[in-house]
């Protein structure tokens, strides 16, 4: 009898019969690196079948956001009519029922169609594969029958990455090349929609003088495979200068240290001039340079399998990136009559917008400035990074125009922050439908709008659902299946009890919606007034603070390293308490818990530093108290209460509920209590 089991990482034996089974099928599955195999054993996501101690087959997946990504499932040849695969994959639906399902690629040439069906998939989309030939990838997914509101089953953000010539040459090159294998894994098919390799100068400065003809020729021909992103006007040689005086005062490194240095700098000041945030290659030189590469600028170099490992952090860090906005003089300011020009920047040419069209539609915007309210974003620069327009009509905020610079580093986050702030407009205003009806969105706007559950109503608009009350799911339900009609869509009905993956989705996607009987549990978290105010603006007028764009869409929170049953997902509700500065003592906020990560204080910085507002400094001190760990909470869609709820009245609410509250560590509480608190912070001021 065929048996699953979790691979334990310490079991040596059965972890290398699965890596040699993985590689004896590499020719369908794709190259995997071992440290990938190693990492899902150890973090319980690599199921083993196994009948008599022989390894029959295995399956190997992740599990980002609220969905299982299967990546390997494998079953050996003489185990082929035993239903190895189906046990496997009821395996993991058992394992994660409250995630909203599984999904995979699979390459449509493969004629699998059957197998999958059998095994409760259906077919949702087809992307092009990799390679020359870009075969086409079937994306399969098989449903946890959980209301699933989004229009995508995994985010459209990709991880652009900048290669150097030796993985350029690993990937393209005639020759062989040791340890060539390692870079393969960044062609997997399952990597489709998930990283995106482009070229730099340099790369093609250095194939094009290459001494070997039939190389050279084979090389040139696979860079009109790439796209080549345009570079940012720079001072190359001051960059370069702060580079090698980084080297040296943070490393120790004195550059250059042999006549290829000069060159592996030029990518990563390219890569700083392109925006790109990632530069991948073996050249252990060069990776040692990284932590100086992301100082100076930006720019992290990580070799094949690392990139691969990190694929899921890599693809949030580049698609949003609060931390880079704080330093920066970002300015919103209104759109006067007579800019049409300046903002013909945002002209959606991909699109197939024309130029004649979009002015007549600015300059329609323009006539009614009684409607339509128009607001846009510079840098210290004047440079326009965005542009939006809306007015709120019949019950609704209608959004006619939402374009950013998705040439600039941080469009995408633009586009994720301005969502997020029409949607605390929709809440002040009472307005519970969100309408996008640009009629040549941008890309990086509707990759935003996908994650942000948008569904594509009847008249080629996006539309939203901003639902500020507390309620049950079958009211919710009502209330939904009648906006729904009005709107004309169709959107599933919600299971009771909601297991806490799916009700977090739905809360994220209907924000700021609370669900009071379902599955998800809720943490008060202390926090001292000095961070309440950096990370919410709450207390007012404590500090000196940066406002750019108002609340940010997700944060970081650190703490001390000691569990006290946090898990995620999971709502936070937010307690300011008393430091040097001031004495807060209330409850003030409610978010949504992503994800708790303890780690080595240094790592995690490195993780989450693209969310701000921490400082290097400020995570080690946490650290250095408990043996240099700490604990990261990344949270999103916080929302403010508009009226706190103060410590007595807190420790009232915790006996009505038979609860002792305690406020000075991360405290569970109650569905009951979560629900008084949260009604006693929407009371009218």
């Amino acid at each position: 009898m065929v048996d699953i089991e979790a691979v334990d990482a310490a079991d040596e034996g059965l972890l290398a019969a699965i890596i040699d089974l993985g590689d004896r099928n590499r020719k369908t599955l794709g190259f995997l690196p071992h440290a990938v195999f190693r990492q899902a054993a150890a973090t319980g996501t690599l199921l083993a079948a196994v009948e008599d101690q022989q390894l029959a087959g295995y399956a190997l997946y992740g599990l980002p956001g609220d969905r299982v990504r299967l990546t390997h499932l494998c079953v050996d040849d003489s185990y082929r009519a035993q239903r190895v695969s189906d046990k496997l994959v009821t395996a993991i639906s058992e394992r994660h029922a409250d995630r909203l399902g599984i999904m995979l690629k699979c390459r449509k040439n493969y004629g699998l169609e059957k197998m999958w069906t059998r095994l409760g998939f259906q077919m949702r989309t087809e992307v092009a594969g990799r390679g020359e030939s870009r075969e086409p990838l079937v994306v399969w997914w098989r449903s946890h029958a959980h209301p699933d509101l989004f229009t995508d089953i995994e985010s459209a953000a990709l991880v652009t990455a900048a290669m150097d010539c030796n993985i350029f040459a690993d990937l393209h090159g005639l020759l062989p090349r040791n340890g060539a294998q390692e870079t393969k894994a960044l062609a997997a098919n399952w990597l489709v929609d998930l990283l995106k390799l482009v070229v730099l100068p340099q790369l093609v400065t250095e194939i094009h003088n290459g001494s070997h003809a039939a190389e050279r020729k084979a090389q040139i021909h696979a860079l009109m495979g790439y796209q080549q992103p345009e570079l940012e006007p720079i001072d190359q040689d001051q960059m370069l200068r702060k580079l090698i005086e980084a080297a040296w005062d943070d490393l120790g490194i004195e550059l250059p240290r042999t006549p290829n240095d000069r060159a592996d700098l030029s990518y990563v000041i390219q890569a700083h001039a392109a925006g790109v945030q990632l530069l991948v290659t073996r050249d252990e030189g060069l990776v040692a340079l990284s932590p100086v590469a992301e100082k100076v600028c930006g720019v992290r170099i990580l070799g094949p399998t690392d990139s691969v490992l990190a694929i899921d952090e890599l693809t949030r860090a580049q698609a949003y990136q609060p931390g880079r906005l704080l330093g920066t003089a970002l300015t919103t300011t209104a759109v006067t009559a007579g800019q049409e020009q300046q903002q013909l920047v945002f002209l959606n040419k991909p699109g197939g917008e024309k130029q004649k069209a979009f002015k007549k539609r600015l300059r329609d915007f323009a006539a009614r400035p009684g409607q339509w309210i128009r607001q846009q974003i510079t840098d210290q620069d004047g440079r326009l990074l965005a542009t939006y327009c809306h007015e709120t009509r019949d019950g609704e905020l209608h959004v006619p125009l939402l374009r950013v610079d998705e040439q600039h580093p941080l469009g995408a986050t633009l586009a994720r922050q301005l969502l997020f702030l029409l949607r605390q407009r929709c809440r002040a205003e009472g307005v519970e439908v969100l309408r996008l009806s640009d009629p040549h969105p941008q890309r990086a706007v509707l990759a935003a709008a996908e994650e942000d559950a948008f569904r594509p109503a009847g008249d080629a608009s996006l539309v939203a659902l901003v639902l500020d009350r507390i309620t049950d799911s079958r009211a919710l339900d009502d209330h939904v299946a009648a906006l729904a009609g009005r709107l004309g869509l169709t959107l599933p009905a919600l299971t009771t009890p909601l297991p806490a993956a799916a009700a977090s989705a739905v809360e994220h996607a209907w924000w700021p919606v609370k669900i009071t009987n379902a599955e998800l549990p809720t943490f008060l978290v202390p926090v001292r007034p000095r961070w309440s105010y950096e990370l919410f603006g709450y207390p007012e007028g404590l500090l000196s603070r940066d406002h750019n764009l108002g609340l940010s869409r997700e944060h970081v929170y650190y703490r001390a390293p000691l569990p006290r049953g946090e898990t995620a997902p999971a709502r936070i509700l937010w307690y300011a308490s008393s430091d040097d500065t001031m004495s807060v003592s209330a409850v003030f906020a409610c978010s949504r818990l992503e994800q708790c990560v303890t780690d080595d204080g240094e790592r995690l910085y490195r993780q989450f530093k693209h969310l701000g507002v921490y400082r290097r400094k400020d995570v080690l001190e946490i650290s250095e108290k408990y043996a240099g760990k700490a604990m990261a909470l990344r949270f999103s869609d916080t929302a403010l209460f508009p009226s706190t709820v103060r410590l007595r009245r807190l420790v009232e609410l915790g006996t009505r509920y038979g609860q002792k509250v305690n406020v000075q560590s991360v405290y569970k509480i109650s569905p009951d209590m979560f629900r008084a608190l949260y009604e006693e912070g929407h009371q009218p001021r």
